[in-house]
């Protein structure tokens, strides 16, 4: 169904900073990557922005921006 995709393995532990977490349970989480985000992402929740920024700048600097029109009261 899937055809053998690859897959991210995510570990979930208690936080460091409070090792008596009694309530709290460790677990690994299987994960077949479908879609763009990677174990990172999925395991940290913070995103890896791959433009380099030349590319960046050079989009930026190419983009054409229409200036909004001033309301007039009348």
């Amino acid at each position: 169904m899937l055809d053998n995709p690859p897959y991210n393995l995510v570990v979930h532990t208690s936080p460091a900073q409070d090792p008596t977490n009694d309530h709290y349970h460790w677990h690994i989480e299987f994960m077949p990557k479908l879609t763009k985000t990677a174990g990172f992402e999925w395991g940290t929740g913070f995103y890896i922005n791959p433009t380099p920024p030349e590319e960046a700048a050079k989009f930026l600097r190419e983009a054409s921006v229409e200036e909004p029109v001033a309301a007039t009261v009348g």
